[in-house]
């Protein structure tokens, strides 16, 4: 009983002055959840991205990090996460929710990008007229969580004939299915571009599905130093293959000087294969305002954007025209894009 005493005394004695074990530590997975509820996106990803790595069953954080990277607009990244998980786990509803709102964000107006480009193009006229060319940039940067704003400058020249516009815009967000649209433009000693224009639209989303339908309406007055121009032009978008493909019916009704409508329209193809990589082509038939008068044209392009480095894109496009002024065209267009 004395040893039982004694024993007990040292044990007691030990546990007093040994250091208290250190409280655990939460996993990154918890600190990641944390912050992408704080609105810390990129955090999320700094924590999640080397323990999915290390745990890549954990289809939990997988979910996370897909989550995550949706909030930055990565999206090809986080169709990959979720799609790693509905592999493993394909009744993870919070996963396919996921891939629905990727299609969707896909196929609505971008309000987190933000990006600055500069590109030139040139145009080789028939009748051995002297070709056109244009040198222009732009910047596209957020306002707000809900509106963004887009500002371009661009020197024109046509047939020895110069005109430096200034032009800018916005969009907002102002539910989760509509946005709103404004712009206006400006030409210092206008010879062919618009004095000045102005302009305003709408775009509904009627389908919040993986394939999103969108309609839309603009319409812009454009006051050129030869005639006065209104402009109405309503479109229809549907995205096919979970946002992958797009179609584009636009159409186009100009009246000038209060003259009767003239009406045209054309018709686009889009193909996102994968981050900063698109593809399109179309055609257009209609009137054209390029010389400050209207002119009916008929034309066919084509064109693409693909990545050069993390934050660079190359962008370029090519368009044969054949106008009834008998000045048919051929344009070839080059650009960077820079995004941070």
């Amino acid at each position: 009983m004395r040893a039982a005493l004694i024993a007990g005394a040292v044990l007691a004695g030990w546990l007093a002055v040994s250091p208290a074990p250190a409280a655990a530590q939460p996993r990154p997975y918890e600190e990641a959840v944390a912050a992408r509820q704080a609105g810390e996106p990129g955090r999320a990803v700094e924590l999640l991205e080397p323990w999915v790595a290390a745990n890549p069953q954990d289809v939990d954080a997988r979910l996370q990090l897909g989550y995550a990277l949706l909030a930055l607009e990565d999206f090809d990244a986080a169709e990959a996460e979720f799609r790693s998980v509905l592999s493993v786990a394909p009744d993870y509803a919070d996963a396919a929710q996921g891939l629905a709102l990727i299609a969707q964000r896909r196929g609505a107006p971008s309000l987190r990008q933000r990006h600055v480009y500069v590109e030139g193009a040139i145009s080789d006229l028939s009748q051995d007229r002297e070709g056109w060319s244009e040198v222009a940039a732009g910047a596209l940067l957020p306002l707000s969580a809900n509106a963004t704003s887009n500002l371009r400058a661009a020197y024109h020249r046509r047939f020895g004939v110069e005109d430096i516009e200034l032009a800018g815009g916005a969009t907002v967000q102002v539910s989760a299915n509509n946005w709103l649209r404004m712009s206006g433009s400006a030409t210092p000693s206008a010879d062919f571009r618009p004095e000045w224009s102005i302009g305003a639209g709408v775009e509904h989303r009627l389908r919040d599905t993986a394939n999103p339908t969108l309609v839309g309406l603009d319409a812009s007055f454009q006051r050129f130093p030869l005639q006065d121009v209104l402009l109405l032009s309503p479109t229809v978008t549907q995205y096919f293959a979970d946002g992958r493909f797009s179609l584009t019916a636009r159409g186009n009704a100009v009246r000038v000087d209060g003259g009767s409508f003239r009406f045209g329209g054309s018709l686009r193809g889009d193909y996102f294969a994968g981050e900063r990589a698109r593809f399109f082509l179309g055609a257009a038939t209609g009137p054209d305002t390029d010389l400050g008068v209207v002119t009916e044209t008929t034309s066919l392009f084509a064109g693409t954007e693909f990545p050069l480095a993390r934050n660079v894109s190359l962008t370029a496009s090519a368009a044969r025209e054949w106008r009834d002024d008998g000045l048919d065209r051929n344009e070839g267009r080059l650009g960077l894009k820079f995004g941070f």
